[in-house]
């Protein structure tokens, strides 16, 4: 049951089979308020994924290191594999649908909670959240220290947290949806970070539908396939 808080290591504490979209965001909230009083981070792991599978296949010292690349780098390198790619994307900047609860730890048709806990990261820089529980570097899911550049970038100007992590999805909070004046370069940015998000992910395939939806929304949805 606990393969992946076993292969974690750290202190965690089970979310109640009851608990509600609205009720794990009102936890998630009232854990992050702890974190920042005790310095720790803390971030919603499903047990039922098979999370540890992929950490295994990882560097042993993939944990254990927090050096960052740069997110100025890694969006660099991005812009030019997919230059000719990100052109046909582009869109107006649609109304946008809200996204303020997680969905990654739901069943998709009960709508009920898996089996989940929130594990505290023992440490108080949110983005390095992608090198204690990591997974990536697969197809174009970005390699670890990557993800914690991005993530490290974000939080910076944004104030995202990462919320809850599976083998193939993260999912983040921010305190405020985006002004619509910035959102479309944010889900460039987004795209550079995670394409299926806006191929897979949208109903149109644009970059305007997911600059719409993050001028409305608390929530950020990454998806690798």
């Amino acid at each position: 049951m606990a393969g992946i808080l076993d292969y974690l290591g750290f202190e965690y504490k089970m979310i109640p089979d009851d608990t509600d979209a609205n009720g794990l965001m009102e936890l998630f909230a009232g854990e992050c308020e702890r974190g920042r009083k005790e310095g720790f981070t803390p971030v919603i792991i499903p047990l039922e994924d098979n999370l540890d599978e992929y950490l295994e296949d990882m560097d042993d010292d993939v944990s254990g290191h927090f050096e960052q690349r740069g997110a100025a780098g890694f969006f660099s390198q991005r812009e030019h594999e997919y230059e000719d790619d990100i052109d046909e994307l582009m869109s107006d900047v649609t109304t946008g649908d809200a996204s303020n609860t997680l969905v990654s730890v739901f069943d998709y048709e009960s709508g009920e909670i898996g089996e989940s806990a929130i594990v505290y990261l023992p440490t108080d820089k949110p983005w390095e959240a992608a090198v204690l529980v990591p997974f990536g570097g697969w197809n174009e899911c970005p390699e670890p220290e990557d993800m914690a550049a991005v993530l490290k970038h974000w939080f910076e100007i944004y104030g995202a947290v990462p919320a809850a992590i599976t083998h193939d999805t993260l999912e983040m909070v921010v305190p405020d949806a985006i002004e619509r004046k910035k959102a479309l370069a944010l889900a460039r940015e987004h795209y550079l970070f995670c394409p299926d998000r806006v191929t897979q992910c949208t109903r149109t395939g644009k970059l305007g539908e997911l600059a719409g939806d993050l001028s409305v929304s608390k929530v950020w949805y990454f998806w690798w396939d």
